[in-house]
C-alpha cells in the first residue's frame, strides 16, 4: 500500500479489466494503445509481455481502423433494416424513415468521434416525446451494433443512453364536438377524404394498414377485409360495419381504377390530415387517435372487454384494459338493472330494521 491507496505489482501495471473484459495497455510511437484480450487475467498478463517484447523489437504494428463516416454506418443499417423487413414484410414498402432523419444530424462526421453526451442531446432537441426519443435511439444504436459486428468502429456509444420511460397509457378519441368540427373542415376543403376518416374510425385499422390496403383483401360480401401482413406479422380479419361498408362503397366509385382502397398515402396523406387538424383545432391529435376513438366507442357503447381485444388485434389483454375505466358507467348502470330487478322481492322479505339516528 503506498500513500494509503493499492499498489498494483509492476508485473500488472500494464493490465486493467473493464466489466468482464481484461485489457492491455502499452506505448506504442508515443501513443498509448488500449487492446482488449479477453475474460482470462492470465492471458492478458501473458498478451502484455508479448506485446512489449514485440515493441520493444519494432516487430508489432497495430492495424489502426480507418475513419469510418456515420454515413457509412447508417448506410449499412438501413441495408439491413430493409434486408429484415422485406423477409418479414414482402407485400409492404419499406421506409428508412428515422434512418434518414438520423444521417442528416452527424452527416459527414466520423463515427468514433460522437459521445453519448452528444447524441443524448441531439435526439432530446428532436423529440417531443419519450417514444420518439426511444425510437432516434434504437435506430442509432442499431447502427453501431452492426458497425462494432463488422469491425467499422470499436464501440457503440449510443448503448449508454438511456432510453425513457414511456407513457403507453395514453388514450385520446374523438368527443363529438371534436368530429363535427373535423367533418365541417374536411367537407369544405377535402370532401373525397372524409370516407378514409369513416373506415378509420368503424375499424380501428392503423394508419399503415389502412393505406396499404388493396381491394383484393376486401370481401363485402362476407364483410370482411383481411389483412395478410399487419403489425403482428400474422394475417388478421377486420369485420365490415354498416357505415365502413358505404365509406368503401363510396371509395370505390371515387377511385375505380386503383388497387388501392386509400390511395395516395404517405406524403399526401400527411399534408391534408395535418391542415384539417389544425383548422379543427385538435390539440394533441393524431391519426392512431383515430384508432383509440374506435376503441373508445366499442367500450362506452357496452362492448365486454375481450371483444374490444379481438376487435383492436391486441396481443395481449393487458394492452386493452387502457380502455377499461370508460366503461365505469356502464358498469354502474349495470349494477343499477340488478338492484332494479331484485328491489320488489328484497322489500317483501327485508326484516324490520330499527331507526338509526343520526349523530351530529
Amino acid at each position: 500500500m503506498k500513500n494509503g491507496q493499492w499498489a498494483k505489482p509492476k508485473s500488472e501495471r500494464g493490465i486493467f479489466k473493464r466489466g468482464h473484459v481484461w485489457y492491455i495497455r502499452y506505448s506504442q510511437n508515443h501513443r498509448l494503445v488500449a487492446e482488449a484480450v479477453g475474460p482470462s487475467k492470465s492471458l492478458a498478463l501473458k498478451a502484455y509481455q508479448k506485446r512489449k517484447l514485440e515493441v520493444a523489437e519494432g516487430r508489432f504494428f497495430p492495424k489502426r481502423r480507418r475513419d469510418v463516416l456515420f454515413d457509412e454506418i447508417l448506410t449499412d443499417a438501413i441495408a439491413r433494416a430493409r434486408e429484415r423487413f422485406e423477409k418479414k414484410y414482402p407485400l409492404r414498402k419499406f421506409r428508412a424513415g428515422r434512418y434518414n432523419i438520423v444521417a442528416g444530424w452527424f452527416k459527414g462526421r466520423t463515427a468514433a468521434s460522437l459521445t453519448p453526451q452528444e447524441i443524448s442531446g441531439k435526439i432530446m432537441a428532436n423529440s417531443k416525446a419519450p417514444a420518439t426519443f426511444n425510437r432516434y435511439r434504437v435506430a442509432i444504436s442499431h447502427a453501431y451494433k452492426l458497425a462494432v459486428e463488422n469491425k467499422k468502429v470499436a464501440e457503440n456509444p449510443a448503448r449508454l443512453v438511456k432510453l425513457l420511460a414511456e407513457n403507453n397509457e395514453r388514450v385520446r378519441w374523438l368527443d363529438p364536438e371534436e368530429e363535427r368540427s373535423l367533418r365541417h373542415v374536411m367537407q369544405a376543403w377535402w370532401p373525397k377524404r372524409e370516407p378514409e376518416l369513416d373506415l378509420a374510425l368503424h375499424t380501428g385499422l392503423r394508419w399503415a394498414e389502412q393505406y396499404s390496403l388493396r381491394w383484393t383483401d376486401v370481401d363485402l360480401e362476407r364483410k370482411l377485409i383481411t389483412l395478410p401482413q399487419p403489425k403482428g406479422g400474422k394475417r388478421e380479419r377486420v369485420p365490415i360495419s354498416s357505415q365502413a361498408a358505404r365509406a368503401l362503397a363510396t371509395l370505390r366509385v371515387l377511385y375505380p381504377m386503383s388497387e388501392l382502397v386509400c390511395p395516395d398515402g404517405g406524403c399526401v396523406h400527411r399534408r391534408w390530415w395535418t391542415a384539417a387538424r389544425e383548422q379543427a383545432r385538435l390539440e394533441d391529435f393524431t391519426w392512431h387517435d383515430l384508432r383509440h376513438t374506435f376503441a373508445s366507442r366499442c367500450v362506452m357503447a357496452g362492448l365486454d372487454i375481450l371483444t374490444v381485444n379481438k376487435l383492436m388485434r391486441h396481443k395481449t389483454l393487458q394492452v386493452t384494459m387502457r380502455y377499461a375505466h370508460l366503461s365505469q358507467g356502464h358498469l354502474h348502470s349495470a349494477v343499477e338493472i340488478l338492484a332494479s330487478a331484485t328491489r320488489s322481492a328484497t322489500e317483501a322479505s327485508a326484516p324490520d330494521y330499527p331507526e338509526v339516528a343520526t349523530v351530529h
